[in-house]
Order: structure tokens, then C-alpha cells, then sequence
């Protein structure tokens, strides 16, 4: 089962949802903040009209004050329906003129230091419980000139603040609900967004979920720019496993015929064995079970390292591999096999070279070549083994070759041979007729090149040339005859 995490549509949705939140409650928290604001300001405007009006009326006369208050001063105080005003005039020794005597104690210092310092009273505003409410006062400053002398007198004007506090919710309550709706609309807006941009890879789904399990042709499906990649990517490993999966279905035909045809044999020469009276004649058919048998265990030996190999290389990334030492190391494993058939193998190296590749994939491509050559060759025959590096066209490479002297393949025969199960009419020698196309495989795989070329005077050269990116190193001096 595939590992599936939170839909896209869902942290898409809950990312924009959280976004729109913050958004929101940043604009209530903006919103609280202006309407205390405006309402404290918008009243303070009140109280101060109130006061102010309310010292316009204070005159002196023969050094006594005299006080009218207008009507207009407490109707303005008279706009807060709710609310109750307060009100004293006070003289510059503390005494109450007129109004409340128990009001709240007032800034006189800093009146008084206006007093002294400027011509004008500035207004100001304190807040104080009174009569367990609490209320906003305003303290205003009035000079009085007659003759040569100077009479200050104090207004202070308060009032509850029931009326501010209920503008103020209002104004929030308006507040929060266009924030909701807006938080709402933009939601449906975003929704539909969302909806729209993940269609493309509904589509796609739907593409793929309507297809039979053998239509593996690419999409023809209209996407954005940003969804281009991932269509690219499904249809190229679409691509792949058409390929891979025709492949498989050619090898696997290839196979059983060629399975069968062995397998036919070994039952009649079994047959033929079992009715056999002649006892020379038993023993012959008997070697020729045993050869055929080996025929047909080889075969399936080599179908099933190309099955191994199919799944490694799709399944198994590159590491650095020493080529040489790969090399060294599969010439040992062979040399007992080619004494048996009295060859000689022989490894001439001059260079350490590292190639990325599959370790595995690389070693079944020289046990290939190197059984193939050694298989082909005459008795006391000699197969040469070369790393060497090269500068063909302007790319430093590295150059595997593997030198038989044995008959060597003819030029129409040469593009052939690297065909599954291919066997020119003219070999005599036993096989399957895969190695050499396993190893052109495992060449492909790793971008290298292979090419056949006549030896001289006989035998055939196979050549593998690495690509650039093999990294070539510690070069020592060539050694000659050295066989191992």
C-alpha cells in the first residue's frame, strides 16, 4: 500500500483558513483599538465644548465672580442619553463656586503650573471613580482680569461612561461582523481557487483510473506549466514500463522456445537411452544427455542473471566501483575454468579507473565477454585482458577490451550476434546465445559503448568504452605477461 499523508486539498485548506484568521482577528484587535479610540475622543470633544461653554459665562466684578451657567453646555452633556454629568467651578484657593462639592480631587498642581507658565489653560482629562461608576473628567482653567489684579477659576465637567462604552461596542459588534462575512466570502473564494488549481490533477486521475491495465500510451491531457513535470514524469515511466514489459514478453517467448527445444531433446535422447541394448552405444547417448543438459542448465543460468539484472536496474542506484580491481578480481575466478580448456588469460593493466555503476551488473558483463572468448578459443590459446584510457573525440574515457585468438565472427554476423539466442549457422561450439547480449545490455545501462573488431591475425576484440565520467587515477607503469 502506498504511504499516503494529509490531502493537499486539506492543508491547503486549512493553511488559507488559518491565514484568514490571523488576517482577522489582526483587524478586530485593529478595529477595538479605533473605536476606544474615536468614542474617547468624540466625548472628550463633548466635555471640553461643555467646559468650555461653561467658562465663557464666568466674569469678575468689583473682585467677585460671577457665574451663568448656559443651558447649551448641559444639553451638549445631554446627548449622552445614558449617561449622568457632573460639574463644579472652583476659585484658585480650592473653594467650590458652584456644583458638586464632592467631586473627585482634581491635577490643580499641573493647573496652576499653566498658571504661571502660559496664557492659555491647555484641557485635562483624568478618570476617577465617583459614586462607584467610574467617570471621565475634563479640568479647564480659566483667567479672570480686572483692573491690576489676576483670578484664576477651575471648571471640571465629568461624565459616566455608559454612552462611549456603548459606541464602542457598536462600532466592534459592525467590526466583526464585516470581518466575518468577509472572513466568510474570502473563504468560498479561496475555496473555489483551490478547487480549481488541484482540477488538473483530478483530471489526471481521472485520465489514468478510465484506462485499460494495457494502455500504457502517453497522456494527452492540457495542464499548467507547473503540472507539465509531473505528467512528463508519468508518461515517461509509462514509456518505461511499455518497454519493459514488451521486452518481457518477447524474452519470454524466445525462452520457452528455446527452453522446449532442449528439453524435447533431452526426453527423446532418454528415450532412445532407456531402449538402448547397445552398451557403447547407451554410453554415447548418455554424453549426449549430459551435454544437452548442460546446454539447457546454462541457458537457465543466463536467463536468470538477466532477470536479476532487469530488476537491478530499475532497483539499485550507482556507487563508485574500482574497475580494475573488478576486472583482476573476475579474471582470478576464471582462470581454473580456462586451464581446464587449456587457455591462458592474461590481464595487461596501466591504469586504477573508477566507474560509477552496479557492481553486480558490471561482473556478470566480464564473466560474459571473458567466458565467451575463452569458449572460442583454440587449444593453448591466449585471452588478453586490457584497461587502458584513451582520448577519442576530445573525452577522456577508459577502454575495456577482451582479445581472443579463436575463429572470430563474421562482418554479417556481427550485427546479429548481440540478438537473444542468436547462433550463426556456421558455430560448432555449445551455448545459449545470451552472454554477449547481456553484456551489451549491461554496457547500455552504464552509457558505455560496445564494439566488435578482428584481432590479429585471428580472433575477435571486444570493446567497452566508459564514458567521461568514469574517473581515471594513479596510473603505474604497463606489465607485460602478467597472468594470473
Amino acid at each position: 500500500m502506498p504511504k499516503t499523508t494529509t490531502s493537499m486539498r486539506r492543508q491547503l485548506i486549512l493553511m488559507v483558513s488559518m491565514v484568514l484568521i490571523c488576517i482577522n482577528v489582526l483587524a478586530l484587535w485593529g478595529a477595538h483599538i479605533y473605536a476606544n479610540r474615536a468614542t474617547k475622543v468624540s466625548y472628550d470633544r463633548l466635555l471640553y465644548g461643555a467646559a468650555l461653554q461653561m467658562a465663557e459665562n464666568i466674569n469678575i466684578l468689583d473682585s467677585k465672580v460671577f457665574i451663568d451657567l448656559p443651558v447649551s453646555a448641559f444639553e451638549t452633556l445631554a446627548l449622552s442619553n445614558s449617561d449622568r454629568a457632573f460639574y463644579a467651578i472652583m476659585s484658585n484657593q480650592y473653594q467650590v463656586l458652584t456644583g458638586y462639592n464632592d467631586l473627585p480631587s482634581i491635577p490643580f498642581t499641573q493647573l496652576l503650573l499653566q498658571s504661571t507658565e502660559k496664557e492659555k489653560f491647555i484641557p485635562i482629562y483624568y478618570e476617577a471613580p465617583y459614586h462607584e461608576e467610574n467617570v471621565r473628567f475634563v479640568a479647564l482653567g480659566k483667567r479672570l482680569l480686572e483692573a491690576d489684579k489676576v483670578n484664576d477659576v477651575f471648571i471640571i465637567v465629568g461624565q459616566t461612561l455608559g454612552a462611549r462604552q456603548a459606541a464602542a461596542a457598536e462600532i466592534n459588534r459592525m467590526a466583526l461582523h464585516f470581518v466575518s462575512l468577509f472572513f466568510v466570502i474570502t473563504l468560498l473564494l479561496l475555496l473555489f481557487v483551490i478547487w480549481r488549481v488541484l482540477r488538473p490533477l483530478q483530471a489526471i486521475k481521472q485520465a489514468i483510473t478510465e484506462r485499460s491495465p494495457l494502455e500504457l500510451s502517453p497522456l494527452e491531457t492540457n495542464v499548467p506549466s507547473e503540472i507539465a513535470p509531473l505528467l512528463k514524469s508519468i508518461n515517461y515511466f509509462m514509456a518505461q514500463l511499455d518497454t519493459t514489459l514488451e521486452r518481457l514478453k518477447r524474452f519470454t517467448a524466445e525462452a520457452a522456445h528455446q527452453i522446449r527445444t532442449p528439453l524435447a531433446g533431452l526426453n527423446s535422447q532418454a528415450q532412445n537411452a532407456i531402449d538402448e541394448t547397445d552398451e557403447a552405444l547407451r554410453q554415447k547417448q548418455l554424453q549426449h544427455i549430459l551435454e544437452s543438459s548442460n546446454v539447457l542448465s546454462n541457458t537457465v543460468n543466463q536467463l536468470l542473471n538477466r532477470a536479476t539484472l532487469t530488476h537491478r536496474y530499475q532497483s539499485h542506484p550507482f556507487s563508485p566501483v574500482s574497475l580494475d580491481q573488478l576486472t583482476k578480481d573476475t579474471c582470478r575466478e576464471l582462470v581454473v575454468w580456462a586451464l581446464e580448456r587449456s587457455v591462458e588469460i592474461e590481464y595487461v593493466g596501466d591504469i586504477q579507473a573508477t566507474v560509477d555503476g552496479d557492481e553486480f551488473a558490471l561482473k556478470q558483463m566480464l564473466q560474459n565477454i571473458i567466458e565467451n572468448a575463452i569458449k572460442y578459443s583454440p587449444n593453448k590459446g591466449l585471452v588478453e585482458v586490457e584497461l587502458m584510457s584513451t582520448n577519442e573525440l576530445k573525452n577522456v574515457a577508459v577502454v575495456l577490451q577482451i582479445r581472443d585468438q579463436g575463429v572470430g565472427v563474421p562482418d554479417e554476423d556481427k550485427e546479429h550476434i548481440f540478438e537473444y539466442f542468436y547462433r550463426s549457422p556456421d558455430n560448432q561450439a555449445s551455448g545459449s546465445g545470451i552472454g554477449l547480449s547481456i553484456a551489451k545490455e549491461v554496457a547500455e545501462h552504464h552509457d558505455a559503448r560496445f564494439h566488435l573488431k578482428d584481432n590479429e591475425p585471428t580472433g575477435l576484440i571486444v570493446e567497452v568504452i566508459f564514458p567521461r565520467r568514469v574517473l581515471s587515477k594513479n596510473r603505474y607503469p604497463k606489465v607485460k605477461g602478467a597472468r594470473l
